[in-house]
C-alpha cells in the first residue's frame, strides 16, 4: 500500500510539471510567438494558422483532463488508509478537471473567432 500511495504521489508530481509547459505560452508556430502572430494578421491563412495553434492547446488541455479523471479515479480506489485519507487528492484532480474543461472550451472559441475572421479578412 505504501509503495502505490507513493507512486500515485510521483505520477501526480510529474503530471503537473507536464502540465506546466502546457500553461506558459510557447512559440506557435515556426518560432513566431503567438503575440506577433496575432499582431500581424491580416489573411485567411494567418487566421487559420492561429486557430490551429488554439485549437492544438485545446487538445493538450483535454488530454490533461482526462489524465487527471484516471488520477482521480486511481486516488479514490487507494481507500482512506492513514490521516487524512485520498479525499484532498481527489478533490485536486476534480478541481483540475473543471479547470483544463475551462480552458479547453475557451481555447476552441478563440480558434472559431480567428476563423470568423479569417473569412471576414478576404484574403
Amino acid at each position: 500500500m505504501k509503495t502505490t500511495s507513493l507512486q500515485l504521489i510521483f505520477a501526480g508530481i510529474v503530471s503537473a510539471l507536464l502540465v506546466w509547459p502546457a500553461i506558459i505560452p510557447s512559440d506557435a508556430v515556426a518560432g513566431e510567438p503567438l503575440d506577433q502572430m496575432i499582431e500581424s494578421a491580416k489573411t485567411k491563412a494567418d487566421h487559420e494558422a492561429i486557430a490551429t495553434y488554439y485549437e492544438d492547446e485545446a487538445k493538450a488541455y483535454q488530454a490533461k483532463t482526462e489524465d487527471h479523471r484516471k488520477m482521480s479515479a486511481a486516488y479514490r480506489s487507494m481507500g482512506t488508509g492513514k490521516g487524512t485519507g485520498t479525499a484532498a487528492f481527489v478533490a485536486h484532480c476534480h478541481k483540475l478537471v473543471t479547470k483544463y474543461e475551462e480552458l479547453a472550451k475557451d481555447n476552441l472559441e478563440l480558434a472559431k473567432l480567428h476563423r470568423q475572421f479569417g473569412e471576414e479578412s478576404g484574403q
